[in-house]
């Protein structure tokens, strides 16, 4: 019983230290950290969508990366 409860404690504290750790990352995230995490989110959401609701939003599976590392637009 006191390996399950030390297993327990263990895995408390591993839950804990990869909050501080996400944490400590965000807070020294740069902006170009930042726009790469969301640059590399908007690719994944697009790529889980299917082909007919890409369709629906007037794109193709090629153009996604296109699409979303076009020029900014004034």
């Amino acid at each position: 019983m006191a390996y399950f409860e030390q297993f327990q404690q263990d895995s408390q504290f591993r839950v804990a230290l990869r909050g501080v750790v996400a944490a400590l990352k965000t807070a020294w995230e740069t902006p170009f950290d930042r726009r790469s995490r969301l640059l590399a989110q908007q690719v994944a959401d697009l790529r889980a969508l299917s082909d007919a609701e890409l369709a629906a939003r007037g794109l193709r599976r090629e153009d996604i990366l296109f699409h979303v590392f076009r020029p900014a637009r004034s």
